[in-house]
Order: C-alpha cells, then structure tokens, then sequence
C-alpha cells in the first residue's frame, strides 16, 4: 500500500519531472479548460452544445476534481516534510494550505450551490473558482500568489492609505459640490463612486465637479492616486524580484550539489558559485560550440552528457564533469566542438564571473586551472601520438 501511495503522490507533484506527473499534469490542466469553456459556453443565448453535453461535461470536471481532492488528502502525508508529520495532522495542513482550499473550493462552490436549491444555470456559475485550478500548474500565477503573500503587510497599508484618502476625497467632493449637483454628490457614499473614478485616474466623466474647488479637489485626487497606485507597482515589483531571485538562487543551488566537483568546498564557497552560474538545458544532438570559436563560457554536466569532438578520437563527459575551461584559462579559441549526447543539464560559468571568482576563490579557480592543463597535456600527447602514427604509415 506503502507504495502504491508513493507513485501516487510522484504523479500528483506538480514539481516532478517524470513522465506520469507530466501527463497528470495536462490532464489537470485540459480538464480545468474543458470546465470552464463548458460554463461559458452555457451562458450564450443558442449554445452550439446542447444543455445536456454541457451538464455531463461540468458533472465529468467536478468528478475529476473531487478525486484529485481526495488523492491529494490521501499522499498529504508523504509530501508533508518528509512523511514526519502524524498523518492527521498532515493533511489538516494540506487543507488548510492556498492549494488545498482551492481543491476544496473547487469541489464545495457547485456542490453547495446544488444543495442550497439554486437553479441549475446559476450553480454552473459557481464552477468560475475552477480558473483557480490553473495556480497549482502555472509557474507564473505560483509565483505571483507567493509575492502578494511576502508583501501582504506592505499592500495592505497602502490599501489603508489608500481608503484614507479616499474618504477624505469623497467627504470633501460631498461638502463642495453637494449644492450644485445633489444627484451626483447628494451624499458621501455617492460621492465615493466619483471619488474612486479620480483616484483611479479612469475618468467615465459622468460626475464632474462644477465648482472651482470640486475641480481642485479632482486635480489633487487624481495626483494622489498615481502616488498611491505608484507605491503598489513599486511594492509588487520589488517583492516580484527578490521571489524570483530567491527562485532562482534554490534551483542554481540544487543544481550545483549535485556535480561532484563542488561537494568539498563548503556551504560558503558554494553560496558565492551559485550566483554567478546559469542553469542550461540542451535536446539531444544539440550542438552547443564549435570548435575555433571564442571561449567565453565553461560548463558543468549536472545531468546526461556532452560529446566532445577532439582529435584523434571524440569523448563523451558524464554528470559530474566539467568542460570548457581551456578557453578561459588559455584565452584561446575553442579546440574542440560540443554538443550533448542526450537531453543535459548545465550550469554555465561566464568569462567575466570567472576572472571574478578568480579574485575571490582562488582555491577553486586554481583546481579548474590545474584540470584544463592536465587536459592541454593530454591533447598534446593525443596530437603527437596522432602525427607519429601518420608519419609511421607515410614511411611504410
């Protein structure tokens, strides 16, 4: 049963790189599209789909949500730190995470609705909180959910800023323009609708004010609406970037444990590497460099394997090794071509990080020397080798 549940929960892992989590996840993906189109599809006035297809369509979608819901409680304790929490307790944590609500969410919206006597065009409207669904397998919309929740402090005091300035706005447009125009600013809550139109520099223009200091008051709201709309933008981009710094930083990490070469160096050492390589990924038979070009980059294999073509006979590097560092040591063209033997993962060092590293670690850049010139030794030898055995056949 034990494994049973494992495999499960590898094909429920949206992080998985496997090929049933990739297939599970388009499935997931196809189904929410599905559901949704079917919803919007009903509101039309002459569907192209009759009512019954669209029902057995949305019926299909939550019976697939109610069984990823259910297989994803069930896994919550394996994917919960490890298995170590006590079962209960994982997947009341499960539930109570962003991903599970939405599960909930998902499965409960058209469910409750059904059992609280709505019609049944109004319960299709509830299947909307699938577009939710889209988070759990969308990069982007993860990312972006993770931002407003770093910065969730910072954006709520602007919003109270915010509702300050709106009111004042609003209580302010009351007192001037409520003579003048009693159909538009005749109280504080009407007053607010042109009060948000202001701020939000939208403009609809069905309340403008008529006296001169309703007018000033707009100019200052308007203003005061792009410095407040400027901090959100501000706040939302900074917190943007440090979450896909912080991204990046962990998937160049993983990375680089994973190559022997940087396993005795030290936690410091390895900090200091990380942010000055690139992750890249190459399709089988991909040809990276050819030979004769300038080397301005060396490589680190973290998975598959790279075909070098040197002369006299081509070599293959595996996980775990290294290349290129001939051309930044040497400051030469390219002696050999490249390209992978399979689908590769690679970190790349560039030509400038490198003569960076060199002044900071110098330890590590000293081992990569020595590896390029037992290589230079080695095609050298390869070389004469070579030239001897065609001056040996010439003679013969």
């Amino acid at each position: 049963m034990t494994g049973i549940a494992e495999r499960l929960a590898a094909i429920l892992d949206p992080n998985s790189r496997g090929q049933g989590a990739r297939l599970f996840g388009w499935l997931h993906l196809a189904a929410t599209s599905v559901g949704l189109a079917a919803m919007i599809l009903d509101t039309l006035p002459a569907p192209p789909i009759g009512d019954p297809v669209l029902n057995a369509i949305m019926a299909g979608v939550w019976g697939f949500f109610l069984l990823e819901g259910a297989a994803r409680l069930f896994v919550a304790p394996l994917q919960a730190q490890g298995g170590t929490d006590a079962p209960t307790r994982a997947r009341l944590l499960h539930l109570r995470s962003t991903e599970g609500l939405i599960d909930l969410l998902a499965v409960l919206a058209p469910g409750l609705a059904l059992a609280a006597g709505l019609a049944v065009d109004d319960v299709r409207l509830f299947c909307a909180v699938w577009a939710l669904k889209y988070i759990r397998y969308s990069v982007g919309l993860g990312l972006m959910l993770r931002v407003l929740r770093q910065a969730r402090a910072s954006l709520l005091s602007v919003l109270t800023v915010f509702f300050v300035v709106l009111l004042l706005a609003a209580t302010l447009a009351y007192i001037f323009e409520r003579k003048a125009q009693p159909e538009a600013f005749g109280s504080i809550p009407a007053a607010m609708w042109w009060a948000i139109v202001s701020l939000t520099t939208t403009g609809y223009g069905d309340a403008v004010p008529q006296t001169l200091w309703g007018r000033l008051l707009a100019g200052v709201a308007m203003m005061g609406g792009i410095a407040v709309f400027a901090l959100w933008a501000g706040i939302l981009a900074t917190a943007f970037a440090e979450e896909l710094r912080r991204r990046t930083f962990l998937r160049t990490w993983d990375l680089v444990v994973k190559v022997p070469f940087f396993q005795e160096v030290g936690a410091g050492v390895i900090a200091d590497i990380v942010q000055r390589l690139r992750p890249l990924e190459l399709p089988k038979g991909a040809l990276l460099f050819r030979r004769g070009q300038r080397g301005d980059c060396m490589y680190f294999i973290v998975e598959g394997s790279i075909t070098i073509d040197i002369q006299p006979q081509p070599i293959r590097l595996v996980a775990g090794q290294f290349f290129g560092e001939i051309a930044l040591v040497t400051g030469g063209p390219r002696t050999a071509s490249a390209s992978a033997a399979e689908p590769t993962q690679l970190l790349v060092l560039d030509i400038a990080d490198f003569r960076e590293l060199a002044s900071r670690r110098p330890e590590l850049v000293k081992a990569i020397e020595v590896e390029a010139k037992r290589r230079l030794d080695e095609n050298a030898a390869a070389a004469a080798m070579a030239a001897l055995r065609r001056t040996g056949a010439g003679d013969g």
